[in-house]
């Protein structure tokens, strides 16, 4: 049977189904925000390339471990929903220390010593 002839069942938009379309649609969209937020933050905090996580944790002052504390809280909400989804961004966390006075100290990374994690240039063959 043709859509054409006009027969057949046509599903009615009633308002339940029109609410609960809508719901769905937020929040599906709320959880894309919050994984949006949290990724940007990350990545704006540990991969700044204008400004190194200790200047901006200096720049943050006493807000600094309020504003990590929330942040992390955003990131146990999304693990517990997909943790897939931050998998990959939670890599670029690096070490870091709450203080008294609600600063945050941030530990600085350190490069492998051992010669076998140096990297090495690759030789050129001779001509």
């Amino acid at each position: 049977m043709s859509i054409l002839e006009g027969k057949g069942p046509v599903n009615e938009v009633t308002p339940a189904t029109r609410t609960a379309t809508q719901i769905k649609m937020n929040t599906r969209a709320t959880y894309q925000q919050l994984l949006s937020a949290y990724s940007n933050g990350l990545n704006l905090f540990w991969r700044n390339t204008s400004a190194s996580p200790s200047a901006i944790s200096a720049a943050l002052g006493t807000d600094a471990k309020e504003i990590f504390e929330l942040h992390g809280m955003i990131g146990e909400l999304i693990a517990k929903i997909r943790p897939q989804d931050i998998e990959q961004v939670n890599k670029v966390i690096g070490e870091f220390t709450y203080n008294a006075d609600g600063t945050v100290t941030i530990k600085p990374k350190t490069l492998p010593t051992t010669p076998s994690s140096v990297p090495v240039p690759p030789t050129t063959p001779a001509q």
